[in-house]
């Protein structure tokens, strides 16, 4: 009835083969946005060009380093001094201009992070907030 049986598996197992390629290429080849994609807080810290400005090592850039930056001592450009606790970071990240740091100049974060809308995501400003706190000393 179905001819030669080893002629019927081999185009049956090409079928299925065949419909494997389709399938993944169809699965390649579905919109990135669709899939939930979290960043780490050093990819955002790289990701927003935090990395540009600020170290983790302690070493000079143009902003300040966060390396021992959490619970210290800051002096605004103001003169007033606050504690760089999470509720002084998470002001500073999302208006960098409401109380800058003395000795640095915040309308450049404010024009580097204007795009990036951080207002926005308080989840990712909560995880550039745990990385600097994690960078003690």
């Amino acid at each position: 009835m179905f001819g030669n049986p080893l002629l019927f598996t081999a185009k049956r197992l090409s079928l299925t083969a065949l419909a494997a390629v389709a399938i993944a290429a169809c699965a390649s080849s579905a919109p990135t946005h669709v899939a939930t994609h979290v960043l780490s807080a050093r990819q955002l810290y790289v990701t927003y060009g935090c990395a540009d400005c600020h170290t983790l090592d302690g070493s000079a850039g143009t902003g300040p380093t966060w390396k021992g930056l959490y619970g210290s001592r800051v002096e605004l450009s103001s003169g007033r001094f606050v504690t760089a606790n999470a509720a002084y970071l998470v002001k500073h990240i999302v208006d960098p201009n409401a109380m800058t740091v003395h000795g640095y100049p915040g309308s450049v974060m404010a024009q580097a992070i204007a795009a990036d809308d951080l207002a926005h995501k308080p989840a990712e400003v909560r995880k550039l907030v745990a990385l600097i706190k994690s960078v003690e000393h």
